[in-house]
Formats: structure tokens, sequence, C-alpha cells
């Protein structure tokens, strides 16, 4: 688990029990049929130190660390072979909210690793990371939770205060606070980057739009039309399956590629 000094420090490896692992099970995949081969930070990512002419770094949740489906068969590997020469560092982790990957895009670029692009999947708004009066480090779902089973979201007695904060208008300002942060980060690194949001996250995006759209690049954000619903076809069938990787990476490719025209 996380301890305080990781989470307050540069350190990227926060999540210590993956560190240099290759497992079986991951979050709601206990299958046994898939191999996550994690890296020296606890992630399902080539080694961060390797480098090729075009170094791409990718973040979201699981979703994008691609619970449920092999390596070679997920969005971030299969976007990555449709550059010359590239490489990906998949930083994605499941059940984390968008503070998370916006402090953990600051950690790696103070590192010293400086990708030539960055993709960025953005999890749920109401997703929130906190820790606790005994220095614990907790993850809730916040008020709308996938579903009543969650394996990752386990929303108790202790988080009410916490949750009582949130609401759809509080979500959307916590997003705005993460993606105003990654952003600034990025254009201060001369990084190109490019975001997008999928699954029942969504739906929320889209109801919202209205005021979403008066802070967002619409030039550098993907907003998937058929390509953001979730099939429930991973070996877990919790997760979308290696056919929704494939079509979503084609999509995001060709919009990224159409953007530089």
């Amino acid at each position: 688990m996380s301890s305080l000094n990781n989470i307050f420090s540069n350190d990227i490896t926060e999540f210590t029990q993956y560190k240099n692992k290759v497992l079986y099970e991951m979050a709601t995949d206990n299958t046994g049929k898939i191999e996550y081969k994690m890296n020296e930070h606890g992630y399902r990512s080539k080694p961060l130190k390797s480098k090729h002419d075009m170094n791409i770094l990718t973040l979201g949740c699981s979703w994008t660390m691609g619970v449920g489906v092999d390596n070679d068969k997920i969005w971030p590997s299969m976007i990555g072979k449709q550059f010359d020469n590239s490489i990906v560092f998949n930083y994605g982790m499941y059940g984390v909210s968008c503070s998370f990957i916006s402090k953990l895009c600051y950690k790696i670029l103070h590192s010293g690793i400086v990708p030539d692009l960055i993709l960025v999947m953005w999890p749920g708004f109401s997703r929130r990371d906190y820790i606790n009066k005994d220095g614990e480090y907790r993850k809730i779902g916040g008020f709308r939770m996938a579903h009543n089973d969650d394996v990752v979201w386990r929303n108790r007695e202790e988080d009410l205060n916490f949750l009582e904060l949130q609401n759809d208008y509080q979500d959307i300002n916590e997003f705005w606070l993460s993606y105003k942060f990654l952003e600034s980060l990025c254009n201060n690194f001369g990084i190109k980057v490019h975001h997008t949001i999928v699954g029942y996250y969504y739906e929320i995006f889209e109801k919202h739009y209205e005021y979403l759209k008066s802070f967002i690049d619409e030039d550098n954000f993907f907003i998937p039309k058929s390509v953001y619903k979730n099939d429930l076809k991973a070996v877990d069938g919790e997760h979308p399956s290696e056919r929704w990787h494939k079509e979503f990476s084609d999509e995001f490719f060709r919009t990224i590629s159409n953007k530089k025209k």
C-alpha cells in the first residue's frame, strides 16, 4: 500500500505492492488468464528509463491499465504501434481519481522524464483520494458508484462527511483543478497532450458539457461519439474488450492525426 512518504514526496512509486511483479490477478480480474507485468514503479508499463524516437505517456484508470485484456491488445499499446519507432509508458492504474492523475504527471515530469506526447483518459469526476486522521490513504467513489458490488470503491460510514461535499458541480470543479494543473504542466515542459473520456463518465461529461466547454481545449480533447460505451467483454466481465480497445485506439489516433493537419 502507499506510504505517506511516497504520497508526499516526488517518488513515483506509490503502489509498492506491485513493484517489479508479474501478477495474474488485478482489481476485478481474478480469472488468472491475463498477465500483468508491472515495472519499477508498480505500473503495467515498460521501464520508464527506456527511450525511443517517440516517447508516449498514457495516464488514466483501469480502462487505460487494460484490466481484463492482454497488454498488447489495450489501447495504449495499440495506439503506440501507429507511431513510428515509439515506446509507450502506460501509467494507468485502476480506481484512481482525476487529482491522482495530475499529481502523478507532476511526479513523472519532475523526475526528469519528459515524453514527447501525453494521452490522458480521465476517470469519473466524483472520485476522490484523501488521507484520514490516522494517515491512511483512502480512495472513495463519490456519490455515483459504478455498481453496488464494486470491489474497488467501498464507501463506508467514515467517508460520509467527505462525501457530503460532493455534487455534480463540485465534481466539475474538481476536474477543472486537475485538468488545468496538468495542462499547465505540459505547457511548461513543452509537451503535446491529448485528452479523452469514456464509459459512464462520458455520460456525465456530456450532460454538463455546457459548463465543461468553457474551460477545456476542444482542439486537444477527443470526445468519442461511438466508441465510449463499455461492452463488458473483457475476461472479468466488467471492463471493455480487446475489440473495444482496437476501435477506440483507431479513432483516437485518427483524431490526433487530423489535429496535426
